[in-house]
């Protein structure tokens, strides 16, 4: 249970992780993404 636990806040940190890098990266880079993300949905 250990090694599970272990994995699963290793995972959810690399989700975060990936998830405010990518947004970081929009916002500073390329702004005009989000509203064609916005549009399609």
């Amino acid at each position: 249970m250990k090694v599970l636990k272990a994995m699963l806040v290793f995972f959810t940190a690399l989700a975060v992780a990936a998830t405010a890098l990518l947004l970081f990266c929009q916002a500073k880079n390329a702004p005009h993404y989000i509203r064609i993300y916005g549009g399609e949905e």
